[in-house]
């Protein structure tokens, strides 16, 4: 049962789908998403997956270049989300 369903996630689980990853590398993201939602580790594991997979493997270098930026930027999207849960917004 999805317990996380943060608009980063989804949006991860999306994109995972479509990047030719290893079919088990998928699920076990996938499953990993579902149950905790995004984590550091998680992070991390998808941008050295995706930053190791050769350029042939996409349509083009460009097709590469653009999963790799929208990866990054839905990362740094969902660090800042998780950085602004910090503050008091009292105001």
């Amino acid at each position: 049962m999805p317990t996380h369903k943060s608009p980063q996630s989804q949006k991860l689980i999306k994109l995972i789908g479509a990047i030719p990853f290893a079919a088990e590398d998928k699920a076990r993201w996938e499953s990993s998403l579902q149950e905790n939602g995004i984590t550091t580790e998680l992070a991390e594991a998808i941008h050295q997956a995706i930053t190791a997979i050769p350029a042939e493997k996409f349509a083009s270098e460009w097709q590469k270049a653009k999963d790799v930026m929208e990866i990054t930027t839905l990362f740094k999207q969902w660090r800042m989300s998780e950085a602004s849960k910090n503050f008091k917004h009292n105001r």
